[in-house]
C-alpha cells in the first residue's frame, strides 16, 4: 500500500510558531533551509510498520532528488516522490481539457494526505481517496495513522470479497 504527502503546509510549514523534526544527519540539515513537520518522521515509521511505502506528490517544482535529500536529513526514506513536472508529464500529458492538480491513483497511491480542499473535491469525482489536515492541527498525526489504518482495513477486506 502507498501514502503520499503535500508538502507547503502539509508536511513543510512556515509559520513562526511551527514546531520541526530533529535532523539525524546535522550537517546534511544545514544545506536546507525547508524544515518538516514535528511528528513526520514517527508518522513515517509508524506507517511503515504497517506496510505502507512512503511518498511525496506536490505541485511543486523542487527536484525529485532535492525532496529525497531534505526527507533523508530525517532519516526517511521515500518510496517515490511525485513533482509537478512528472505530474504533467504522466497526468496532464497531452490532453487539453485541464486535469486536476493530483491525481494519486494514477501512481498506485492508496491515500493522500494534503491540506488543499479541491484535492479532496478532486477526490470525490476521480475517486482518489483523500485526506484533509490543517496546519493548525495539533492531532495531524493521529486522523493520518486512523486513515490509514482505516483504508488498509477496507481494502483487505475487498480483495478477501474478491478472492472469496
Amino acid at each position: 500500500m502507498k501514502i503520499s504527502f503535500d508538502l507547503d503546509d502539509t508536511l513543510i510549514l512556515t509559520d513562526k510558531d511551527t514546531e520541526y523534526e530533529k535532523p539525524v544527519k546535522f550537517i546534511r540539515a544545514l544545506f536546507f533551509k525547508e524544515k518538516l513537520r514535528k511528528g513526520t518522521k514517527a508518522l513515517c515509521e509508524e506507517l511503515k510498520s504497517l506496510g505502507f511505502d512512503i511518498c511525496v506528490y506536490t505541485t511543486s517544482e523542487r527536484s525529485v532528488g532535492y525532496i529525497k535529500r531534505l526527507f533523508g536529513v530525517y532519516g526517511i526514506r521515500l518510496s517515490k516522490v511525485i513533482n509537478q513536472k512528472i505530474h504533467k508529464e504522466l497526468v496532464q500529458g497531452t490532453r487539453k481539457e485541464i486535469m486536476p492538480s493530483k491525481v494519486p491513483s494514477k501512481f498506485g497511491i492508496d491515500l493522500h494526505v494534503d491540506d488543499d480542499i479541491s484535492v479532496k473535491q478532486n477526490g470525490i469525482q476521480y475517486g482518489f481517496n483523500v485526506l484533509i489536515v490543517s496546519k493548525d492541527d495539533k492531532n495531524w498525526e493521529l486522523k493520518v495513522l486512523n486513515e490509514a489504518k482505516r483504508i488498509k482495513k477496507n481494502k483487505n477486506y475487498m480483495e478477501t470479497e474478491t478472492i472469496g
